[in-house]
């Protein structure tokens, strides 16, 4: 009698898992939010994609606590159609971008578009949000402190977040094959699509999830006063440390450029002594239970990395995002008034964050983010 081997999605995190079961169960309060939202980003018309690209600048005072942040986001609507068109978050003001080809509207916490596409409209908005609500999510932790002869200087990369695992007997043929594919797909900046495994027997889901972390390159320069300038370049992540501490000697005020971006998992998938995963398990005996570890481990480091390719939400699930952050020294600003609220009673305190990489799932590809209202 043929046997049925259990398949596993080694795609979705436990927290996607959970909130997706929530998100299609009627009456809870994920559903409602989603419904909400879905509702509130408009309409798209069929055959029109947008891709995004956002520079996050974020301003941080002595300490290295932020205290600004402004974002510049690029949408480019492909195809011809009608859009009407949402972007949540914690607005403070928003103005139209370079280039853009629209003005963009605005009412609480809310970024607005609706037109008409030609065959490609560029949509470019200048952001600035409340710093309060929206800095817990930044991807990078800057922190200053003098010391000694000048000031230090650590930069943490703040993604990490558990996962659920899962554990059994596989074979690792299919192990192999599945961290090539994830390794060229990481090497060519493709976000992976879903994947499955065969398990042989029971599958296990250990109770202690797997910390992971979304692998960070952030590369810079550090100085006080006038003294000399310490240069950096450095992956947060991917097997490596997930921070870095520098010291630069000086008199006078700490001043720091640093830019970061999601960076590919590179280290954690090169093969041991071969040209490919599939090569190394044929010349060495390779545990199945840590190359399962690998690939559960170095596909979540994926899935979310790509969560950070927006920090707005992009309106189109399936587009193709990109996103850098801009940290840099700002004197202290005074206190500003924030239009997204004034006369509202109301602002965006919660941020729900809905990431899924499963090909058939509506919210595909990493970057649906929801500003919830509370």
């Amino acid at each position: 009698m043929p046997t049925t081997r259990p398949r596993v999605n080694l795609t979705l995190t436990e927290m996607e898992q959970r909130l997706l079961e929530a998100i299609v169960t009627e009456g809870t309060t994920h559903h409602d939010i989603y419904v909400d939202y879905l509702r509130r980003t408009g309409y798209l018309a069929p055959g029109l994609h947008i891709s995004s690209t956002e520079r996050v600048r974020v301003g941080v005072d002595e300490s290295g606590r932020p205290t600004v942040l402004h974002v510049g986001q690029r949408l480019v609507v492909s195809g011809k159609g009608d859009y009407e068109l949402a972007v949540g978050a914690p607005v403070e003001d928003v103005r139209r971008g370079p280039g853009s080809q629209s003005e963009p509207g605005f009412r609480v916490d809310q970024i607005l578009w609706a037109g008409f596409s030609p065959g490609r409209k560029v949509l470019s908005a200048n952001v600035t949000l409340r710093v309060a609500p929206a800095a817990p999510y930044l991807p990078l932790r800057l922190r200053l402190r003098h010391e000694g002869d000048g000031f230090s200087l650590t930069v943490a990369n703040a993604t990490t977040t558990p996962v659920m695992s899962y554990a059994g007997v596989v074979r690792q043929a299919e192990m192999a094959r599945l961290l090539d594919a994830t390794r060229r797909s990481s090497l060519a900046g493709v976000r992976v699509t879903a994947a499955f495994a065969t398990f042989l027997g029971t599958v296990r889901v250990p109770k202690q999830p797997v910390p992971i972390e979304a692998p960070f390159r952030v590369e810079g320069e550090f100085r006080v006063g006038s003294g000399a300038a310490v240069s950096f370049s450095r992956v947060l992540g991917d097997g490596q440390p997930l921070s870095l501490t520098l010291h630069a000697a000086g008199t006078g005020r700490p001043t720091v450029h640093l830019r970061g971006w999601p960076a590919p998992v590179v280290n954690l998938l090169k093969p041991p002594g071969g040209a490919s995963w599939a090569a190394a398990v044929r010349r060495h005996a390779l545990s199945r239970r840590d190359l399962l570890r690998r690939l559960l481990g170095t596909r979540m480091r994926l899935v979310r990395a790509d969560q950070y390719q927006t920090f707005l939400a992009d309106p189109d699930a399936d587009g193709r995002s990109r996103a850098v952050y801009e940290y840099e020294t700002v004197s202290a600003r005074p206190p500003r008034r924030s239009l997204a609220t004034a006369g509202s009673g109301g602002g965006t305190n919660v941020l729900l964050v809905v990431l899924a990489v499963a090909g058939a799932l509506a919210a595909a590809g990493g970057g649906l983010v929801l500003w919830a209202r509370s």
